[in-house]
């Protein structure tokens, strides 16, 4: 083979499409091949994709609103098909690799219609539309979550976590740095970059009923990241000391600090979590497609590493996050969270993809 192998990553549309991506791509690029990116022209993947460093190559996707379908959309993807066939036939990549989620869609037709190789990568325990319509026709399908492959028919499979930014800061210089009391036991609360408006309102009324178990190894103190939109709200909702709303945080030193969470339950958030071995409170986000995130949070529930609270039933919030504190429950849910871990994920991936050209 002349020249480098070549690499086209196509995804978008989410940070939990687009973030294993570049992690992927990272890790293939530190082995000499050579990685472009595509993806819709204007999402968050175009500017990610710049700051990482690798080629972009934007196409119309549309934007897919299921509450309110609007057929021009439709035109405008069927347009980007043809953008991203002739965008990939001038790159000629050896294999194309997909992340789920329609802005993943041109790229994957691309391959089918050029005959290049095709490797699935699914974030979620749910498969998304676009994996699922492809998936039997890929040469390899990468699941985060076992419980995807329940979903699917690939021709071959292989499980490996979801990769994340493998970073940590020990305990008490993470709750140093982020100016709180040495040996505090933090819940953290991660709605998302932007955070959750539904956080924001639930958690800090639930801190106001909760009450802490007495056999907790230190005080308690909450690390909220509202969203810079949020902050003020939050603020003024919350006057305890033992409170800190942020618009955002460091997640490294976040996670970090952590003994516990209350989150959403996207498959980036929750994978953080494994990482750095922090159980959660999930409260999966309704509106999510395909409602993949109850899906996602009931698989670390069942694995032990979590907890679960509807929307429809944050009432129960506070005696939810009382349990989750008890530090017998925590320990136990931390080793599990920690079995979960994507430590080494990205390396795995490209060591598979890898085998299938070279």
């Amino acid at each position: 083979m002349s020249g480098p192998l070549k690499l086209l990553l196509a995804t978008g549309g989410s940070g939990g499409h687009i973030y294993p991506a570049l992690a992927v791509g990272r890790e293939a690029l530190s082995r000499g091949v050579r990685v472009a990116v595509m993806g819709g022209v204007g999402g968050m993947e175009e500017r990610l994709t710049a700051e990482a460093g690798f080629e972009f190559m934007g196409v119309s996707t549309g934007k897919w609103d299921r509450q309110r379908p609007d057929p021009r959309q439709a035109y405008r993807a069927a347009a980007g098909l043809w953008t991203a066939r002739r965008l990939a036939r001038s790159f000629a990549p050896d294999l194309v690799m997909g992340f789920g989620g329609f802005a993943s869609l041109p790229g994957c037709v691309a391959a089918r219609t050029l005959g290049v190789p095709l490797v699935l990568h699914e974030g979620n325990a749910y498969p998304s539309r676009v994996n699922r319509w492809f998936a039997s026709s890929s040469r390899l399908f990468v699941a985060a979550q076992e419980e995807a492959l329940a979903h699917v028919r690939p021709r071959r499979s292989l499980v490996v976590p979801y990769p994340v930014r493998e970073d940590s800061v020990e305990k008490n210089e993470a709750l140093e740095r982020l100016g709180l009391p040495r040996g505090a036991v933090v819940t953290l609360v991660m709605g998302g970059s932007q955070g959750s408006l539904a956080l924001n309102r639930a958690v800090p009324a639930a801190f106001d009923e909760l009450e802490a178990p007495a056999t907790l190894e230190g005080p308690h103190v909450v690390l909220h990241s509202t969203g810079p939109r949020w902050i003020q709200d939050v603020r003024h909702t919350v006057t305890s000391p033992a409170y800190h709303a942020e618009p955002y945080l460091d997640a490294t030193l976040a996670w970090s600090a952590a003994a516990l969470a209350i989150t959403r339950a996207g498959v980036g958030t929750l994978s953080e979590a494994a990482y750095h071995g922090v159980p959660t409170v999930m409260v999966p986000l309704p509106t999510a497609a395909e409602n993949h995130q109850l899906h996602n949070a009931r698989a670390v529930e069942g694995a032990g590493a979590g907890l679960v609270v509807e929307e429809r039933e944050l009432a129960r919030l506070p005696e939810a996050w009382a349990s989750a504190l008890e530090p017998g429950w925590r320990r136990t849910a931390a080793a599990a969270a920690r079995a979960r871990t994507p430590a080494g994920a990205a390396r795995r991936i490209v060591d598979a993809v890898l085998e299938l050209v070279t």
